[in-house]
């Protein structure tokens, strides 16, 4: 009989509740994970596709200043439509100068499926031509006050123009796009009329319908916001600032920007000589809906699944959790006092309590056993550590009080006073405190002292250098773990030197407190076995090794002591200990 509270149920509602939330994240993050890939690679391939456009219209943009420049350097456009004719004849001659020109120049007058118009200054009594063979006599009077004048100036550059009404009863193109100059007199430098080239939209919407398909639209926006050719025909002479936004800013993002929101992407190019932005607008709900049919179609196949796997993981735990079953029955049968009530809260499920209550008895005796190991290493561990700091050698004691007693007789007796109150620190520090550990600031201060004394004793040939990080100065160390490398410095590493440095470095790297001892002495060919090789004159007993295990015995054998030396470079030693601080 199945319990409420039995690990069967729970690991069943567990593994199923696992299953159920596990299939709903792989559900949702593959159709996350394909609708990036697929997106990715959609602007990848428009991207491409996009410069091919812009490379098409830059090409069509060079027919149209190809047109231009020729008419703007030909005299006889220049006479036929500013120069007077007082007679027929003088007329008739300006029309055959006209024709010879345009015969022999026409491949390079005639962009595709366009027609060109070329007009003397409005008001001003001049001609015009006009290559259109249905209204040749017909051109709009406004072209130059309209779009051409910016501010109230004309500039003399070519500007694209979109209009739905302008040469609407003249030109047979349903959409168009006219592009205006002005044409400037090279040696005066005043304009004399205008041209335009007024071409069929559908030759710019033909470089890039290739590329356009259910949820991809594409549009050619003036920087002004009019929009000059679309896969949108409707919105074509239209002014549109929202999409003249999303230009800019994916050109100004590097040329593409997603609205996650919207699920839109827009990929845009600035064209200078159109003066206006290529842009692609990919609607993902649209261009992707294939993809979110699939999705559907997973999220089916994965309830199949999922309820396979139900009764797959309903069977498998029935089978995993009868050996327990049987173990609980076995137990529940036991006889003697093997089985007590445990001094825990039993809350957990049935089987659970039951081994609980079997092993009540055996897990109270390890407890007992384990705070009695415990309590017994950490005494051994007291009286180690104590063993450790109290051992004073008195060879330095000896000699510390020599020096002393010489500098009285020799009448120092502001050298005597700071010697004796060097060493009473020193004392107070290593016999009066029974705290082990101490902060950096107190380390450094004992063993100032402590190079004091050997100054007065040996001489100050040899420097002893500190660099102390500040925000390490309130960390704690175990005491005396820095002057057993400084005593070896000393009186080691500069035998028969004149001179010599010892550097401390002391700082926090992340959770370390590193210690580092310099010096430029002789060096060691073997440096584990030559620093405690002698203490005649330490302070303490406590050679290398010591402090090296001092420091695992504290913190654990990640910490310790490493030791670099050569000879005739000097020897570096490195000490790692946990960066931790004084709390009350």
């Amino acid at each position: 009989m199945l319990r409420k509270n039995s690990i069967f149920i729970k690991i069943l509602t567990l593994m199923l509740m696992g299953i159920l939330v596990i299939s709903f994240i792989l559900t949702m993050a593959s159709s996350k994970i394909s609708e990036r890939i697929l997106l990715n690679q959609v602007v990848q391939n428009s991207s491409a596709n996009m410069n091919l456009v812009k490379n098409d219209l830059l090409r069509y943009n060079d027919q149209v200043v190809n047109t231009m420049l020729q008419i703007n350097s030909s005299v006889e456009f220049k006479n036929y439509i500013t120069k007077p004719a007082l007679t027929s004849l003088e007329h008739t001659n300006l029309v055959m100068s006209l024709g010879r020109y345009i015969d022999i120049y026409k491949d390079y007058l005639s962009p595709d499926n366009s027609h060109i118009i070329v007009s003397a200054m409005p008001g001003k009594g001049g001609r015009h031509y006009s290559s259109n063979n249905l209204k040749w006599d017909k051109i709009p009077d406004e072209i130059v006050s309209d779009y051409m004048t910016i501010n109230g100036v004309i500039p003399n550059r070519i500007q694209y123009h979109s209009s739905s009404d302008l040469f609407k009863e003249t030109v047979p193109y349903k959409n168009y796009i006219f592009a205006t100059k002005p044409l400037v007199d090279s040696a005066s430098g005043s304009m004399y009329g205008y041209t335009a080239v007024v071409m069929d939209e559908l030759n710019i919407y033909l470089k890039y319908s290739p590329y356009i398909s259910e949820g991809i639209h594409i549009s050619l926006i003036s920087a002004e916001g009019t929009i000059l050719s679309s896969s949108n025909k409707d919105s074509i002479s239209t002014y549109n600032s929202v999409l003249l936004l999303n230009a800019m800013n994916a050109v100004e993002q590097g040329g593409i920007v997603t609205n996650s929101e919207n699920k839109q992407t827009y990929i845009s190019y600035f064209l200078p000589e159109f003066n206006a932005y290529i842009m692609e607008e990919v609607d993902q709900l649209t261009a992707f809906a294939p993809l979110y049919t699939i999705s559907n179609e997973i999220i089916k196949v994965v309830s199949i699944v999922l309820v396979i796997s139900m009764l797959f993981v309903y069977w498998l735990s029935k089978r995993i959790i009868q050996p327990l079953n049987q173990l609980v029955n076995t137990m529940k049968t036991s006889k003697g006092d093997s089985l007590k009530l445990h001094p825990l809260q039993e809350d957990g499920s049935y089987e659970t309590n039951v081994l609980t209550k079997a092993y009540n008895h055996l897990i109270r005796e390890i407890d007992r056993y384990t705070e009695r190991v415990v309590y017994e290493q950490q005494e051994r561990r007291k009286a180690d550590l104590s063993a450790l700091q109290m051992q004073i050698n008195p060879h330095f004691l000896y000699n510390t009080l020599s020096s002393i007693k010489y500098l009285a007789n020799m009448h120092r007796t502001q050298q005597v006073d700071q010697t004796i109150d060097s060493l009473i620190s020193m004392l107070q520090n290593t016999l009066g405190s029974t705290e082990d550990m101490i902060t950096v600031k107190q380390e450094i201060e004992t063993l100032k002292h402590y190079v004091f004394i050997n100054q007065i004793r040996y001489g100050d040939q040899i420097g002893v250098h500190f660099e102390i990080s500040e925000d390490s100065t309130e960390l704690l160390i175990p005491k005396l773990i820095i002057q057993p490398f400084v005593e070896n410095a000393f009186f080691h590493a500069f035998p028969g030197y004149v001179s010599g440095n010892i550097q401390i470095f002391i700082s926090q790297r992340d959770e370390h407190l590193i210690i580092e001892i310099m010096d430029d002495g002789i060096g060691m060919p073997n440096a584990l076995e030559q620093v405690n090789v002698s203490k005649k004159h330490h302070l303490s007993g406590i050679g290398i090794q010591n402090v090296h295990d001092r420091i695992q015995l504290l913190f654990g054998s990640p910490y310790g002591i490493h030791i670099e030396s050569e000879p005739g470079y000097g020897t570096a030693i490195k000490i790692i200990i946990p960066a931790a601080k004084y709390s009350s």
